[in-house]
């Protein structure tokens, strides 16, 4: 993530994935304009499996008791889980293949809002209440995709009914009406961009949303080992969410958001920390931190020590002979 530069005022909102658009909105700057990370929704319980997708009961939603506080949520077992245990297969709810290499992340994650603002206008009651529920109280991060609240409609006029019936239904009004705000539509690219997955298809980039998956905590050495596959007859990315040990009941379900790196623990730190907003706190970087102090202590303190000493003793031999 980095800073984007403020739009000048006389620029005006064009979609990445569809023709140019205006809406004659009042110029008025949006509250939010900096980073910032949203707290996590007071989702609990079962995960209920998506349409084409599987989610065992054998798992919930809940707070670590033992850290406390709005942002302990993960998922837990109600049972004992045996190793290799497939616990989630689930289809992307959106996704974007890039149509070349130079299009950015900023032009992907509008595209998947795109789609799923789309959903929410066009769609059924259904879909309506399951991005409400699901997908708008997933984490967000980053900073603000629309300068002015003309963007924000200008975005939204661009989705509409096909024919006359996209007089009345159409984006604006749906704001307008006040079942989706236009702050809500603003934090949406947002939510994409922090929980996106980056995947590829035929040698082109892409991202995908798995809603279902975003409720893991992350470990360095986790306990549960996320598979991402294209399933061709299906024309969509599935995740398949398998234990890689043992868990007992109770025992909280950790993933790895950074699988297979070996970056120094400094390195790690920042990575995790510029693309989640966070440092990990697990029981391998904790440890490799304490060896890190160790080592300095043992390389670099203890011969300074002896220096020092040998230094002091010298001082004190000459102003004995001087005596």
């Amino acid at each position: 993530m980095f800073l984007r530069k403020r739009w000048r005022s006389s620029v005006v909102w064009r979609s990445p994935c569809s023709s140019f658009a205006r809406w004659p909105q009042r110029e008025t700057p949006l509250a939010i304009q900096a980073r910032f990370f949203a707290r996590v929704s007071p989702v609990h319980g079962t995960i209920r499996s998506p349409k084409g997708g599987f989610v065992t009961d054998d798992v919930r939603i809940d707070t670590n008791a033992n850290i406390g506080g709005a942002f302990a949520r993960g998922v837990f077992s109600r049972r004992e889980i045996g190793y290799g245990r497939e616990i989630m297969n689930i289809p992307a709810y959106a996704m974007y293949i890039a149509d070349n290499t130079n299009e950015s992340l900023r032009d992907q994650v509008l595209c998947v809002t795109r789609q799923i603002f789309t959903r929410l206008v066009l769609g059924t009651a259904e879909e309506q209440k399951y991005i409400k529920q699901r997908v708008s109280t997933l984490m967000s991060g980053g900073y603000s995709y629309f300068t002015r609240e003309r963007d924000v409609f200008a975005f939204a006029e661009e989705v509409r009914a096909p024919g006359a019936e996209g007089a009345l239904k159409n984006g604006s009004n749906f704001l307008l009406s006040g079942e989706f705000s236009s702050y809500d539509l603003q934090k949406l690219p947002l939510i994409v961009e922090f929980n996106r997955y980056d995947v590829e298809y035929n040698g082109r980039r892409g991202i995908c949303l798995f809603p279902e998956a975003q409720y893991f905590n992350h470990q360095c050495e986790p306990n549960v080992e996320v598979t991402i596959t294209y399933n061709n007859l299906k024309s969509n990315f599935y995740l398949s969410a398998r234990t890689v040990r043992p868990v007992r009941e109770g025992e909280e379900l950790f993933i790895s958001y950074m699988p297979g790196n070996k970056l120094p623990l400094s390195r790690l730190a920042l990575a995790m920390q510029k693309r989640w907003g966070f440092e990990c706190a697990c029981v391998k970087c904790k440890s490799r931190g304490i060896g890190a102090v160790t080592l300095l202590f043992a390389f670099v303190m203890v011969p300074l020590a002896a220096y020092l000493r040998s230094f002091n003793v010298r001082r004190v031999q000459d102003k004995q002979r001087g005596i």
